[in-house]
């Protein structure tokens, strides 16, 4: 039998997502979307190609400006509430200039669906799997909880660089290189606070 998506299960979803790295779910409805190609028809191949990117890129922006939703769930250390603090900016700041990229630019699309159906059902069975850690009662917490989470962060900031570093390398209008640049090196720099806050305060030896 099928459970309710209670505001309280869609929210553990949400936070689960983020941290199996930027998994994208659709708690919203299981009906299937159109396909990419049939909903950009009048986009030449390596526009369709990159506003599939734009568009995985735009998801994920959304999942890291909800973020700091983590935060109201458990306790955090100090150090964590201002690194999510600091993603959760940037996903934001990230999913704000696509949106204005999107009405500016005709050839950058935001609202395609890319990903195969299996990949999809893949990602929101991770979340689902996921999504005991969040429990604010019976989920896990304290150092345990904080490291899972930072480990799915880097996940998905590593997903992340990598996707505008290819965009980039694909992308011939200056003005949108510039943009997936200077995004990669944002969210680089994210990973980089992040894999040294792991490595210093979760990894050391005792």
């Amino acid at each position: 039998m099928k459970l309710p998506l209670t505001p309280g299960r869609v929210l553990l979803l949400c936070l689960a997502s983020l941290a199996v790295g930027c998994a994208h779910t659709d708690a919203q409805s299981d009906e299937p979307r159109e396909k990419s190609a049939a909903k950009a028809p009048k986009l030449s191949q390596q526009r369709q190609v990159l506003s599939e990117g734009y568009s995985m890129l735009y998801q994920e922006a959304g999942s890291l400006d909800a973020s700091d939703l983590i935060l109201l769930v458990k306790a955090e250390s100090e150090a964590m509430h201002k690194v999510v603090t600091a993603i959760a900016e940037a996903g934001g700041d990230t999913k704000k200039d696509l949106e204005r990229i999107a009405k500016d630019y005709p050839g950058v699309r935001i609202d395609l669906d890319p990903l195969p159906e299996m990949e999809k059902r893949k990602r929101t069975a991770i979340a689902k799997d996921r999504a005991k850690y969040f429990a604010p009662v019976v989920g896990h917490g304290g150092r345990e909880y904080e490291r899972t989470v930072l480990m799915g962060f880097a996940n998905g900031l590593n997903h992340e660089t990598h996707l505008c570093q290819v965009m980039a390398e694909a992308e011939p209008d200056a003005g949108l290189k510039k943009f997936l640049l200077d995004t990669q090196k944002r969210y680089d720099g994210l990973l980089e606070r992040v894999t040294k806050l792991l490595e210093t305060e979760y990894f050391k030896n005792p």
